[in-house]
């Protein structure tokens, strides 16, 4: 099947009418990966181990509502956003599920291997520099930040009775590890958790600046191993792929 062809498909969960609907490959496989799901993929307590989870978020955008009127506010937001989501759908083809967070986004692959890796990496440095480029360009106070995660999620699915609809989520100390992380990074920076650099997935150099050092040390809900060091990506390892056939994983 290609991306050209076209599925017809009947959503009568979601309309009061039978009515048919056609779609591409390429908008059922975005679709697949949202919260919200329209296919009854039903995934009770599934674990997955080795799960890359990016989180990426926009600095200093609570002083832009306070310091510009609503219209500036929805306009820049409603173009982040969708642009943001042309771009995970784009550079995140292979990814598990994304879910937008107004003024930000999770990312999570089930699966860690170079294809992941490069997706997650190409996705942040993609949209932080159109962002600098483009959208935030009027605005210089606003900048894009983000943290990459290595670590166990669990998939769940709940319905609600009454609208029929199933809604699909991801838990995990690997999320709440990127959420946290991401707001110590800069502007530009993408913040990298130590197990990636153990492994040798990436290079990474040190964060040192005191304040941000003592910034991670009050952080709750971490681990002590992920209190005492910060890691800035600084590259992919060119060997990853071969590094992923012989490595075994252990958490």
């Amino acid at each position: 099947m290609t991306n050209n062809d076209n599925i017809e498909m009947n959503l009568d969960s979601l309309s009061a009418k039978d009515v048919p609907i056609t779609l591409d490959t390429m908008t059922l496989d975005a679709l697949s990966k949202m919260p919200v799901d329209i296919f009854d993929n039903i995934y009770l307590g599934e674990t997955r181990p080795h799960s890359l989870i990016l989180c990426i978020d926009v600095r200093g955008f609570s002083d832009f509502m306070c310091s510009y009127e609503e219209k500036t506010v929805f306009s820049l937001i409603k173009s982040f956003t969708s642009n943001l989501l042309s771009c995970i759908n784009q550079f995140g083809y292979n990814c598990s599920y994304y879910k937008l967070l107004g003024d930000g986004a999770l990312v999570i692959w089930d699966k860690l291997d170079g294809t992941a890796i490069k997706e997650a990496v190409d996705i942040f440095q993609t949209y932080m520099e159109f962002s600098h480029e483009e959208l935030f360009k009027p605005y210089k106070n606003l900048s894009l930040g983000g943290a990459l995660v290595l670590d166990t999620v669990y998939k769940y699915e709940i319905s609600a009775e009454a609208s029929q609809l199933k809604y699909r989520d991801y838990v995990g100390y690997g999320i709440n590890l990127a959420c946290r992380l991401q707001n110590l990074a800069a502007g530009g920076e993408l913040i990298v958790c130590k197990k990636l650099v153990d492994i040798g997935a990436v290079y990474a150099k040190k964060k040192t600046e005191p304040e941000t050092l003592e910034k991670l040390k009050e952080l709750k809900g971490l681990k002590p191993e992920d209190k005492d060091s910060l890691y800035l990506y600084n590259g992919i390892n060119p060997k990853i792929l071969s590094i992923f056939k012989v490595l075994s994983l252990k958490m």
